[in-house]
């Protein structure tokens, strides 16, 4: 009998081999964003083009063969459930996409975005399944309709902690 993790939160007692099919669900979790210093904005963003953003800090990475190299994923055949999103500052229209840049293809897209060109700052969303057979590797990119120098990219909140800007979770699933 395979345990779900509500099982296990449920107080049921589980076995042994129960107990690791419910750890096993956590350990292939790779989490990666974008993290600056405090008070550094988040970069320009170019009007009309597809910018690789910036993914720098791996949070934790328990996937085996997956690694991440100036801003590129690579990951390992399998299926995977991912989820990101970045912020954008007054540049009009925008959204993300998980770009496969191994087979120049678009394997997720995400959500459409408008935040003004007035002082305005959103974030856009995307969440998708992905399934490859052999290692490929993935750009988060982002769109935007109008140019913006040093913000465009994301708005500094100067709290006197860093500054975390795009980010990707990717659970692998099998």
């Amino acid at each position: 009998m395979t345990a779900k993790w509500t099982d296990f939160v449920a107080g049921t007692v589980l076995q042994a081999a129960q107990l690791n099919d419910v750890l096993d669900n956590f350990q292939d979790i790779a989490i990666f964003n974008e993290t600056q210093a405090a008070n550094t904005q988040g970069g320009s963003s170019v009007g009309s083009t597809w910018t690789k953003r910036t993914l720098n800090t791996t949070v934790v990475n328990n996937i085996t063969g997956a690694s991440i190299a100036t801003s590129v994923i690579t990951l390992p055949a399998g299926s995977y459930l991912i989820s990101a999103s970045a912020p954008c500052y007054e540049s009009n229209a925008f959204k993300i996409r998980l770009q496969n840049t191994s087979d120049a293809t678009t394997a997720i897209i995400g959500t459409s975005e408008y935040d003004g060109s007035s002082a305005v700052a959103t974030r856009t969303f995307l969440t998708g399944f992905v399934t490859i057979a052999a290692t490929k590797n993935f750009e988060l990119q982002h769109w935007v309709q109008t140019t913006r120098a040093n913000l465009g990219f994301g708005y500094p909140t100067n709290a006197g902690v860093s500054e975390i800007y795009s980010t990707i979770q990717i659970t692998r699933v099998a």
